[in-house]
């Protein structure tokens, strides 16, 4: 007689049991996945933007001097990268002859935008105390950050005082503008 043979292993049905049960997990993991990575990267453009404008205010400080944040792209999208500089010469207008450049960002993630709800201006700026200078209008900026992906929306808001925060509205809901 021979030994009695043991078995290893799965079979071929609980092989294909098991992969069916995982395929429908991932299949309802997916969209909850992907909400997620579309808050994270909506979160950390607007703390990026945040420290942009805690930068451009110590900077403001150290010079002295006005100190001015504005979008790269010539239509004024904030999405394609902004610049930090130094507006020496005071026309609010970046020039690499005259005003000394800080730094300048690259582009946010694809999806997200920033727009401007309160002020005339596209930019703003500090002068040399860190307060945040009245230039055409610019006091109290509140800026509206949003992703295609997400129906959840980011505020910043920089008021006269210099200050820079980020608000969370309640989904459905705008930013306070005040």
């Amino acid at each position: 007689m021979t030994p009695a043979m043991r078995s290893r292993g799965f079979t071929l049905i609980e092989l294909l049991v098991t992969m069916t049960l995982a395929g429908i997990l991932m299949l309802l993991a997916v969209p909850s996945f992907t909400k997620l990575l579309a808050n994270q990267r909506l979160g950390a453009s607007a703390s990026e933007l945040v420290t942009t404008a805690m930068q451009a205010r110590s900077a403001a400080l150290k010079h002295n001097q006005r100190v001015i944040v504005q979008p790269t792209a010539s239509d004024g999208d904030w999405a394609k990268g902004w610049r930090i500089y130094v507006d020496i010469d005071r026309n609010s207008s970046f020039s690499s002859t005259t005003d000394t450049l800080i730094v300048t960002m690259d582009a946010m993630p694809d999806g997200i935008t920033v727009e401007k709800l309160s002020g005339t201006n596209n930019f703003f700026g500090y002068d040399g105390s860190g307060f945040l200078a009245s230039i055409g209008g610019s006091s109290n900026s509140t800026w509206k950050i949003s992703s295609s992906k997400t129906e959840r929306i980011r505020c910043l808001i920089v008021e006269r005082s210099g200050r820079a925060r980020i608000q969370d509205p309640y989904p459905g809901t705008s930013c306070s503008t005040s």
